[in-house]
């Protein structure tokens, strides 16, 4: 029953879940699908098939890789569900998986890369991080700030980045849909704030109207 609840109360995450999933056991079982979903850094192979730069961020080759990407979204993803809607984080997952799709073509110009292919969809996972560390920079997940986990996985990133720049390619796209991710929650939280101000003023209008009608009776 609270697994039911669960899933009718974050299908905008369970989605996202799901489909990462579903793609996931397709790969494996029919490899050659890896050329319909992933994506090729080379820009004239993209003019081919301009939809990988979609399909790249629901795309996964190792387990290990999905299930951080999808361990991601689902701790904040839910967390941040409970502060919007389902359309902020389809929003904000496409937005920053696009982002962190263009970033790769110019780094892996920039370091010659000749790896092949390109699957993850971890700038579209950290940017769901980000969005809500930005939201709610204070609130606790798994007994650390939010805040405190965005700056962690941040450095992760860097140092694997600097460490090993031509292996490391989707380094920049990462930290592209961070950005991404963490402009977005700055403006969800200032749009939040307006309106509890705005609530606020209603709320005081109300009080000094009923003083009022409780003067004149």
């Amino acid at each position: 029953m609270r697994l039911r609840k669960y899933l009718l109360n974050n299908r905008a995450v369970v989605t996202l879940v799901l489909i990462n999933l579903v793609i996931y056991i397709l790969l494996k079982a029919f490899p050659g699908l890896s050329g319909v979903f992933l994506l090729d850094p080379d820009l004239s192979m993209v003019m081919e098939k301009p939809w990988t730069v979609v399909t790249v961020f629901f795309s996964h080759e190792i387990l290990i890789h999905v299930l951080l990407n999808m361990m991601l979204v689902l701790v904040f993803g839910t967390q941040l569900f409970r502060e919007t809607n389902a359309k902020v984080i389809y929003i904000i997952y496409i937005l920053c998986g696009l982002i962190g799709s263009w970033a790769i073509f110019g780094y892996a110009s920039f370091v010659e890369y000749t790896g092949g292919p390109i699957a993850g969809a971890s700038a579209a996972a950290l940017g769901i991080v980000a969005a809500y560390a930005a939201l709610q920079p204070d609130a606790i997940i798994l007994k650390s700030k939010s805040k405190h986990w965005l700056l962690a996985l941040f450095i992760v990133n860097a140092v694997l980045t600097i460490q090993n720049p031509s292996v490391s390619v989707g380094g920049p796209a990462h930290a592209a849909g961070i950005a991404a991710g963490f402009i977005t929650g700055r403006l969800l939280r200032k749009e939040k704030s307006l309106k509890n101000i705005g609530q606020s003023g209603l709320d005081e209008d109300s009080r000094i109207e009923d003083v009022r009608k409780s003067v004149s009776e």
